[in-house]
């Protein structure tokens, strides 16, 4: 969700729930967990709260916060959690919104801080983006995909040889596999396999992904199926601490 859209409750709020309000979106949605005062002021103009050449006193707004805010340096701000209890119940936020809210923030904080692939970041981005739009068998699509690029990647740079080896064994009609470009003649079912054959993740691990690809293979074909915000939730959680740890 975009910041004009979660604040827009809060139009007629006061300045200092603004504030608070950008402290909370800041933390939840960007990965900012302290902020200065430039950051929350230039958040509230682009959303259009308040006008570029306004004369309020930020510091004194968030000041007037008291407990729901913390300042651990000079001009830095951080919610704290009452502050963030006190936005929950100000917008009327449900389970689920904070949830997604969540999700959104890890996998931002994991594509700008951990992958450096921009074609990974094609994926990863596109889940986020589906995300904040409640677009779920999108997101799970997406992030599969994303998962299964960091997987080939993991097998084609371990051991040709014994990939191949272990193809085989799976499967005797497997194609032999010399570049990343082969496995698009590879079931992803068949690399979770193999995967666990050449010790990348435990039968626990495999387990868990092949019911990450049972979701995916639920919302990437036609039919009436449609995943809520907990299971969506918890796949992200499931690929990225195997996948992307």
């Amino acid at each position: 969700m975009l910041f004009v859209e979660f604040i827009a409750p809060l139009k007629n709020g006061s300045q200092a729930q603004k504030c608070l309000c950008s402290l909370y979106y800041l933390k939840h949605n960007l990965s900012v967990e302290i902020a200065t005062v430039q950051q929350i002021k230039n958040l509230l103009i682009r959303a259009r709260v308040i006008k570029k050449h306004g004369s309020i006193n930020y510091t004194r707004a968030l000041a007037s916060l008291d407990e729901n805010v913390d300042s651990p340096g000079a001009n830095m701000w951080q919610i704290t959690p009452s502050g963030e209890r006190e936005i929950v119940q100000l917008l009327n936020l449900s389970i689920e919104e904070i949830k997604s809210e969540n999700d959104t923030a890890i996998l931002d904080n994991l594509i700008h801080t951990r992958i450096s692939d921009s074609e990974l970041q094609d994926y990863l981005t596109e889940a986020v983006d589906c995300l904040r739009i409640g677009r779920l068998r999108a997101c799970v699509v997406f992030l599969w995909s994303g998962s299964i690029y960091v997987i080939r990647d993991l097998l084609i740079h371990k051991n040709k040889k014994t990939l191949n080896k272990h193809l085989l064994k799976r499967d005797l009609r497997s194609r032999n596999v010399s570049k990343v470009e082969d496995f698009v003649y590879i079931k992803d079912s068949l690399l979770l396999l193999v995967m666990q054959d050449m010790g990348l993740c435990d039968k626990n691990q495999r387990e868990v992904l092949e019911e990450c690809l049972d979701l995916r293979n639920k919302c990437g074909h036609p039919g009436k199926y449609s995943p809520g915000p907990k299971r969506v939730s918890a796949f992200i959680e499931d690929v990225i601490s195997i996948i992307f740890v």
